[in-house]
């Protein structure tokens, strides 16, 4: 009986494969994310049950007007704007690896965007928060209006894997530039 046994280009095959399917997941991650960011800041029922939590309003009285949630939709702008940036990011490497580039500046370069803008986030997140939560609280009456301001783990996290990404970004420009350099010799 014999065996056939996945050698280099079996594997080389299946992560063509397992990266041209990721690169479908970045894509869907985008349309899901626009369209979620629509939908919820457009019901007035996730906004008041499902954001008001996360902005540190639970059991808070909010108010959730035409003009709080169009406020709302805006003060999302720059963080889906990041998350966009980032998952085309992401499909871009993901492209690359379908059709066989491993160690290049490019991957390299947009690995280390990916840091950088989950480092972002890290950083930016509480202040989005923030506002979300004085935007929510804004048709309050007076002495009902708030502003909380937190720091969750989550927040760290983000940044400390961001920074990860970005010195895992610079050990591939590395590995590029040594894999350029010994092409070269052959």
């Amino acid at each position: 009986m014999t065996h056939i046994v996945a050698g280099p280009q079996g594997s080389e095959a299946r992560q063509s494969r397992l990266a041209r399917i990721m690169a479908l997941v970045t894509l869907a991650g985008i349309v899901f994310a626009v369209a979620g960011t629509l939908w919820v800041w457009t019901d007035r029922a996730l906004v008041e049950t499902l954001l008001a939590p996360q902005f540190g309003l639970a059991g808070r009285a909010v108010t959730v007007t035409p003009m709080v949630q169009l406020a709302g939709l805006a003060l999302s702008a720059p963080p889906l704007a990041l998350l966009i940036y980032m998952l085309l990011q992401a499909r871009a490497v993901f492209r690359g690896f379908a059709v066989g580039m491993r160690f290049t500046d490019l991957v390299a370069t947009r690995v280390s965007r990916i840091g950088l803008i989950l480092v972002a986030k890290g950083l930016l997140a509480p202040l989005w928060r923030a506002a979300a939560g004085v935007v929510l609280t804004l048709g309050n009456p007076p002495g009902q209006k708030i502003l909380a301001i937190s720091i969750s783990s989550d927040d760290v996290l983000w940044a400390i894997v961001g920074a990860l990404l970005v010195a895992i970004g610079w050990t591939l420009r590395e590995a590029a530039r040594i894999a350029e350099e010994n092409a070269s010799f052959v």
